[in-house]
């Protein structure tokens, strides 16, 4: 398993800050969440290589439509071609969807909502393989995106759209809050559909400062064969649920709560 971290959590805006801090706790692999319209792929290619961080995917923090009425299937598949473009252009291998949720806002119901993002992703699916870019869906929880919160809907969005260029990812504590039993949607997505598995406690922080039984989930990724990328994502609680370290002491506190993470993830191996 290759083992990362994802760059929004630190709120660094700065590259040289974000990618020394990313190896100083010990990291040689990132998940880029900066605005496409803000950093050159260029920039960040250079950086990484500065810093001997390999860029393992391209996950936009800033998904959002611009306004209520921009929210529409052409509208959204117009910005995730630009998505694809720019993890081409940083040659990540790939490319995050779950914002798709974001731009279903003005469907009138469930069922029509679920059916803007298959077809955005069957759209998407045939652009991103043009572009040599994996696609990724990473289901989250209800607080964060409108739809798609379980591995039953991540599993409808792949058979529906027929998209064969498409992964999914899981994450502990996303499936802390919307899966009945997260050992079963680990085996239910299973080994060769599960791109990344996310790891945070229950209360998005570090592991062991929650409920979350992650020798448990280890095992049971073991058991499906995964052998995929395994994502450290930890918000401190101060910054719950989605902001950014606001001084030295909680910046502090989230690199120490990364290392312990990635310290207890190594050891699991050994149990």
């Amino acid at each position: 398993m290759k083992l990362a971290t994802v760059s929004w959590t630190f709120g660094l805006e700065e590259l040289d800050e974000l990618f020394a801090k990313v190896q100083s706790i010990g990291f040689s692999a990132l998940q880029f969440c900066g605005d496409f319209r803000r950093y050159s792929p260029q920039e960040v290619i250079e950086t990484a290589r500065k810093y001997a961080i390999e860029i393992v995917g391209y996950d936009p923090f800033n998904c959002q439509p611009p306004d209520k009425e921009s929210a529409t299937l052409e509208n959204s598949v117009a910005f995730y071609r630009q998505v694809i473009d720019y993890a081409a252009a940083l040659k990540a291998p790939v490319a995050t969807l779950q914002g798709l949720s974001f731009w279903t806002t003005n469907q009138a119901d469930y069922e029509s909502g679920m059916q803007q993002i298959i077809e955005a992703v069957r759209q998407l699916n045939d652009y991103a393989k043009t572009q040599q870019v994996l696609l990724t869906y990473e289901a989250c929880c209800h607080y964060e995106t409108p739809l798609v919160h379980t591995a039953d809907e991540l599993l409808r969005i792949l058979h529906e759209s027929r998209a064969d260029n498409l992964k999914l990812v899981l994450d502990s504590f996303h499936m802390n809050i919307d899966e009945p039993n997260p050992l079963d949607s680990l085996r239910k997505i299973n080994g060769e559909r599960l791109y990344s598995y996310h790891v945070s406690d229950s209360g998005r922080g570090g592991m062991g400062t929650g409920h979350i039984d992650f020798q448990h989930q280890r095992k049971v990724l073991e058991e499906i064969g995964f052998d995929g990328l395994v994502c450290f994502e930890t918000v401190i609680p101060e910054c719950r649920p989605a902001k950014f370290p606001m001084n030295a002491e909680q910046m502090a506190e989230l690199s120490r709560q990364l290392k312990a993470s990635l310290t207890a993830w190594q050891q699991l191996s050994n149990k």
